[in-house]
């Protein structure tokens, strides 16, 4: 009786040996992976490898941090009680802080009684699987923006099902290159300009004419790949780095100030999140941009995935002569990507 009490005091000590030492294990991996993930967000994409960290995410790995640590009753780590807990809790309000927008006032006042106009983009997956499409379409009709530029839209066909239901003065400009689509709409006349080609990404300028003013607009969209040296990864699974891709937008906007044609609003599916080091220029050149969803009044900004929206890589950036009013992000799972509702006033 004894022994078999011996066994078992031995078999029980043991295996609250090996519960410890694995949350060891994984409470060091976690904190690695924090640091991690920090360094990527201070450092930024300066190449391909520390633009990989950018996309650790922070705010599941805090909540897991707490999570881990309440297991082992705050003994997570060695000598510091509930010190990942802590951790955790400054990793989520942190990484929660940065990807909240802000209600902020806009960089210069405007008076009160200018024309608002409602800017709508959506990467919208090809318009969804079967019968899917009708539910997007409600979304966008029930928001019944002045401008819409769709990602990834359906076929021309499908998408005059959706200009038939906003009204019959709709205009619709499409772009279909092999690889990535675009779609200009609006119930104002439609110019298209030209179309532009960057690297890893194509684009085209459309000019709007609305209440008597002319609205330049560059929508783009970003190709899959990252990078030619790890283009079987990059493919399908590893993030992208957007570097050549906005320094390339940036000297498109420089251009087409000095011609005398200033781009006024930039939107699409860039794949690049906003803290990218190429996104720095966009607040400077040809007059300076600001990014929209910064004035989403609290909402999360995060747009992909649509379940899980840790990554904010679809943007719009509208001109610094436009006065921002507000932006709603919002979100239907028929779509991979959540879309962005802008509210501005023109000058």
């Amino acid at each position: 009786m004894i022994t078999n009490f011996s066994i078992l005091h031995t078999l029980l000590h043991s295996s609250h040996q090996l519960f410890r030492l694995i949350g060891y294990l994984l409470s060091i991996t976690t904190v690695l992976l924090i640091v991690l993930g920090l360094t990527g967000q201070i450092v930024r994409d300066r190449t391909v490898e520390w633009g990989l960290l950018m996309y650790i995410p922070l705010l599941p790995l805090g909540l897991w941090a707490i999570l881990l640590d309440l297991l082992y009753v705050g003994r997570s780590l060695p000598k510091i009680r509930f010190g990942l807990t802590f951790i955790g809790i400054s990793i989520v309000i942190g990484s929660s802080i940065s990807m909240i927008g802000l209600n902020a006032s806009p960089t210069q006042a405007l008076p009160d009684d200018l024309q608002q106009v409602s800017f709508l983009h959506w990467n919208v997956r090809w318009g969804g699987k079967a019968n899917q499409w009708k539910s997007i379409r409600q979304d966008i009709f029930q928001r019944h923006p002045d401008i819409l530029v769709i990602s990834e839209p359906p076929t021309e066909k499908r998408l005059q099902i959706l200009l038939k239901q906003l009204g019959n003065n709709w205009h619709l400009v499409y772009h279909n290159p092999p690889l990535d689509t675009l779609a200009v709409c609006s119930p104002w006349p439609l110019q298209l300009e030209r179309f532009v080609k960057f690297r890893k990404g194509v684009g085209m300028i459309v000019v709007v004419t609305l209440h008597g003013q002319t609205l330049r607009i560059l929508a783009i969209d970003g190709e899959r790949n990252m990078s030619k040296r790890l283009l079987i990864l990059s493919h399908a699974i590893l993030p992208r780095w957007r570097t050549p891709l906005l320094k390339d937008i940036v000297k498109t906007l420089a251009k087409q100030r000095l011609q005398g044609q200033p781009i006024d609003i930039i939107a699409g599916d860039f794949n690049a999140l906003s803290r990218s080091r190429g996104f720095d220029a966009f607040t400077r050149v040809a007059g300076g941009y600001q990014l929209a969803a910064h004035f989403s009044e609290g909402q999360w900004r995060g747009t992909w995935m649509s379940w899980l929206p840790l990554y904010d890589i679809d943007h719009v950036w509208i001109h610094k002569r436009l006065q921002p009013v507000k932006t709603e992000l919002f979100t239907n799972l028929a779509s991979d990507h959540r879309g962005q509702l802008v509210q501005f006033r023109m000058n």
